[in-house]
């Protein structure tokens, strides 16, 4: 067992649905403030229909199965006005947006991780009247953070040889996107903002979310290693590109095994960020 915490199998279901909802209302929300902040003759009314449409979706989601909602609406009140400063005090300058000398856009996309955490924290803290501890925050040996290492050379070499056969198969289009460099292009080549969101701040959410909160919800209704296999298909699908999704599937079996054998998201929050900042070092310095 990963946790002797397990949160109701519908709780769970809903939080995946709610997250997912939370990031594109967030989504729209970030395209009405750019288009108010920096006007191009982009009509915003449709963002407005669908700002609206999202919103009412997650207020009947929530008073249908009778979720806590006040302390949720004001960590989203919370993040709205936080979003609305950064924005608000962001300039423009050669088609790049910046936030004093920060990416805009690396600010929103961590701003969206952190939105897509608040319903599981929510739900843990307020109705199940849970702490910090219940979604993996325990002290572990010291030996889980080794044996993650060698999860994590088994990951590579699983991905490595499937890289391999695709390229030998010439289906390029299944090879997994740089999402390293992507987002330094995105933080303009940046490595220093890069690391503290590929590295730090989005291994910590997903690991919070999909190990901590997920596995323990859906062992409520199949076994451990069933809801090792669907917590790492979710964590796959949520990287959207069809590239990522066996490399993904792979790290996310990697890191849910680390998880249930420590009892912990430290190792695998320490695996995580490794992948990543080594990602990011070599789509830098030698991509």
């Amino acid at each position: 067992m990963s946790s002797s915490i397990k949160w109701d199998f519908l709780d769970t279901i809903l939080a995946i649905i709610l997250s997912t909802l939370l990031v594109i209302l967030g989504s729209i929300f970030f395209e009405i403030l750019f288009e108010l902040k920096f006007p191009e003759n982009i009509k915003i009314k449709n963002h407005i229909y669908f700002l609206v449409l999202i919103s009412t979706l997650i207020i009947l989601i929530i008073k249908k199965f009778s979720l806590p909602y006040k302390t949720l609406f004001t960590w989203l009140f919370a993040w709205a006005i936080l979003s609305f400063i950064f924005i608000n005090l962001s300039e423009k300058n050669n088609n790049n947006i910046y936030f004093y000398n920060f990416s805009l856009e690396i600010i929103c996309s961590s701003l969206l991780t952190i939105l897509f955490l608040l319903p599981a924290i929510n739900l843990s803290i307020i109705k199940y009247k849970k702490n910090f501890y219940s979604l993996g925050f325990q002290k572990t040996k010291i030996k889980y953070f080794s044996m993650g290492i060698y999860y994590w050379i088994a990951c590579l070499i699983i991905v490595g040889l499937w890289g391999w056969m695709l390229e030998i198969l010439k289906l390029d289009f299944l090879l997994p996107p740089n999402t390293a460099k992507e987002v330094l292009n995105l933080a303009f080549e940046n490595i220093f903002i890069t690391i503290i969101l590929v590295s730090m701040i989005v291994p910590i959410c997903e690991e919070v979310f999909f190990r901590g909160f997920l596995i323990n919800g859906l062992e409520r209704k199949f076994n451990l290693k069933i809801s090792l296999l669907i917590s790492s298909g979710i964590f796959s699908i949520f990287h959207i590109h069809i590239g990522s999704l066996f490399p993904t599937f792979i790290l996310g079996i990697c890191l849910g095994l680390l998880y249930i054998k420590s009892k912990s998201i430290y190792p695998s929050i320490f695996i995580h960020s490794i992948h990543n900042f080594l990602a990011v070092i070599i789509s830098k310095y030698y991509l």
